[in-house]
């Protein structure tokens, strides 16, 4: 059974009633609040001189010649109460802190000294958030305590670095934590207190060591840092003079606030039999479906130099197995393996391999009615930032002439680990010639679930927008794309093209479109998509569900019960209106034990359709179809903990920046040579 904690501390609200004074400039330590977070009894009774303005400053004292000025009631005027309580937590840590700022969204964050991590080099923090939120699940105010990792600051000043200035991006002064580009004139006149956030080019620039992030369970470092923070500052005498928090600490989050997918929801079809784990399910029964092509070939390409030591190590693993524990690959993909070395191109230099591939793939007489895989075995790791071009430049020729690929980077052959590796890419390379390995085990469904993801290119400062479609529940998809982010329409029509293709296949019927977005959806993004609906005269609902491809780490739920602290599997928990954490990893059951232990995904529902979510029944079955295409992963046989309905598109649009034409060919669109 869990017992579950949430990493929120409830408070009531104080009883007495406060005079507020509002100006329309700023002063230093004045805060502005936009009118439409003034107190309600301002709205009430001066609505006249509020709208006049739109922002009004507040150091949440002072009254003397103000334009505005009330008694509040903290109960009603929830958006001021969030204002006032903030700053008087900012106050209070003021002292306390060695370093403090307001974040993006206005939250408190506080870092504190580890001594113990530091060195002379550098000074490291422990990172802190604390937000004040109206909780929907304690139902009153909140403190909500997060742990965000550690940040190291060079104890050399910045005029002491010699090294170009767009490499200072964050600073520390006079506990103070700043943005370099917006640093404030004191700081300026005293550069020599102004200590840099250590990044990668100042890291190299000092000569200080890069750190790998320990891999493990991060429920109990998070728990414990929480606990100790909570128990050191916030339960005390004096912070609760500020606010009256809860004497219990932490919320204990009620049994029936805790919703549960269906345990049949971790269940995999395979060939003929059902499973929780890809990895067995792959060997026996095997995978549920095996290429449709008749006839399937496979070719290396690969540097002359590596022939021996590598490509023909590879072939040997794909022909005879690896070791005692991954068999022939025929065995794993059910499909005869055959490499066809006439196809086979062995490249001079990395410098005129592009060269040399478009010219043999220009000259190539292919069989008819067969499919192509091109392993490339490559000599430069796909992150080596000088000549990673040459991985996405390979993956765009050869998808030019509908060949799909599998990149190996030779290095990993001679890995210790390449027979997990091996059973990583086998569901991969089966997916990629057009076979199933295996699918979710529902009900067909008539509806079409279309995802949408993103990533942004640090090179062009541009975001990618990748789609995915998926013609039914069962989590078999056809159809991939990628625009940038503006291209409202292209996005729409693309959608548009599938919704009609579904129709047409399924007579008709189509209860409604599931769209797994990456972020929230804005009016100018939705209404392209309705006049689309409009246009096929579908007068169907359209459910949003926006899934944060980052794990949360501000909302994390505690199973106490569990040494290791992960509540289960399928987890969910609403923590405000219609938004929801869902925990999504390999403990199955109370007694399971998982490798890796995911933070929950922060997932939220919208509908075009009023009061679509009153059943939640509706809410279940949407949150569960989020779990189980987290199944569908054809990369690894490891467990995920975000969807394909993101990752998939993401993954696309992660690639499609590095090829040189403007659309991605028709090929790629319909296979997964991404994986």
């Amino acid at each position: 059974m869990n017992n579950l904690t949430i990493n929120i501390i409830p408070f009531k609200h104080p009883s007495i009633q406060k005079e507020f004074g509002f100006y329309t400039e700023k002063k230093e330590g004045y805060f502005p609040i936009h009118r439409t977070e003034l107190p309600n009894e301002l709205w009430d009774n001066q609505k006249e001189e509020v709208v006049k303005h739109k922002f009004y400053y507040t150091n949440f004292e002072d009254t003397e010649d103000c334009i505005l000025k009330t008694k509040v009631d903290l109960y009603s005027s929830t958006k001021f109460a969030k204002h006032l309580y903030t700053r008087l937590v900012y106050q209070y840590f003021i002292d306390i802190a060695d370093a403090i700022q307001f974040n993006y969204v206005g939250d408190i964050e506080v870092w504190l000294l580890d001594a113990k991590a530091s060195t002379t080099k550098y000074n490291s923090y422990n990172k802190y958030t604390l937000k004040i939120e109206f909780s929907g699940l304690t139902k009153s105010p909140a403190l909500l305590l997060s742990y965000d990792s550690t940040s190291k600051v060079a104890t050399t000043s910045i005029d002491e670095i010699n090294i170009p200035t767009e490499y200072f991006k964050t600073v520390v002064y006079n506990k103070e934590i700043q943005r370099f580009k917006y640093l404030t004139e004191d700081a300026k006149q005293h550069l020599d207190q102004v200590y840099p956030l250590l990044n990668i080019p100042l890291k190299n620039h000092l000569e200080i060591p890069h750190t790998v992030p320990r891999k493990g369970n991060r429920y109990k470092p998070y728990f414990n840092h929480i606990t100790t923070f909570y128990n050191n500052y916030l339960n005390t005498d004096e912070f609760r003079d500020i606010l009256p928090l809860d004497e219990n600490g932490f919320f204990d989050i009620p049994e029936d606030e805790v919703l549960q997918t269906h345990y049949h929801s971790n269940n995999l079809r395979f060939y003929d039999g059902v499973g929780i784990d890809p990895k067995a399910g792959m060997k026996n029964p095997g995978p549920y479906k095996s290429s449709p092509h008749d006839n399937v070939r496979f070719f290396f390409i690969y540097h002359k130099p590596d022939r021996a030591d590598y490509v023909v190590k590879l072939y040997n693993y794909f022909e005879k197995g690896y070791k005692t524990f991954f068999p022939p690959l025929k065995k794993h993909i059910r499909q005869p393996f055959y490499m066809d070395n006439d196809t086979s191109l062995a490249f001079e230099s990395p410098d005129t391999a592009i060269k040399e591939i478009k010219h043999h793939l220009i000259n190539l007489e292919k069989q008819p009615n067969t499919r192509y895989v091109a392993v490339y075995v490559s000599p430069i790791h796909k992150e080596d930032e000088d000549n990673k071009h040459l991985y996405y430049q390979v993956k765009e020729e050869l998808l030019k002439h509908e060949i799909t690929s599998q990149v190996i980077y030779k290095e990993s052959i001679n890995n210790a680990y390449f027979g997990a590796f091996l059973e990583n890419i086998t569901p991969a390379l089966l997916a990629k010639i057009d076979g199933i390995p295996w699918r979710l085990d529902r009900e067909l469904k008539q509806e079409l679930i279309v995802g949408v993801g993103a990533f942004k290119s640090m090179e062009t400062n541009t975001r990618f927008v990748g789609s995915a479609f998926c013609f039914n529940n069962k989590g078999e998809f056809k159809g991939f794309d990628c625009f940038r982010d503006n291209e409202f329409d292209l996005i729409a029509g693309a959608i548009g093209k599938q919704i009609l293709k579904f129709v047409v296949d399924n007579d008709n019927k189509a209860e409604r479109l599931i769209i797994h977005y990456y972020k929230p959806i804005s009016k100018d993004e939705i209404d392209p998509i309705q006049k689309t609906l409009g246009r096929l005269k579908l007068d169907i609902p359209i459910v949003i569900v926006t899934i944060n491809k980052t794990e949360s780490s501000d909302y994390v739920a505690f199973d106490t019960n569990d040494n290791a602290l992960m509540p289960l599997s399928g987890t969910i928990i609403e923590i405000a209106h219609l938004k929801y954490l869902l925990f999504n990893n390999a403990k199955y059951s109370s007694n399971g034990f998982a490798k890796d232990h995911p933070f929950p995904v922060k997932l939220s529902l919208y509908c075009t359709e009023q009061d679509y979510f009153e059943d939640i029944a509706i809410v279940k079955e949407l949150i569960d179809q989020v779990y189980q295409f987290s199944r569908m992963y054809w990369k690894s046989v490891k467990q995920q903990n975000l969807p394909v309905t993101i990752k998939y598109p993401e993954m696309v649009a992660q690639i499609f920046p590095h090829f040189e034409g403007d659309k991605l060919p028709d090929f790629g669109k319909n296979n997964l040579w991404f994986l």
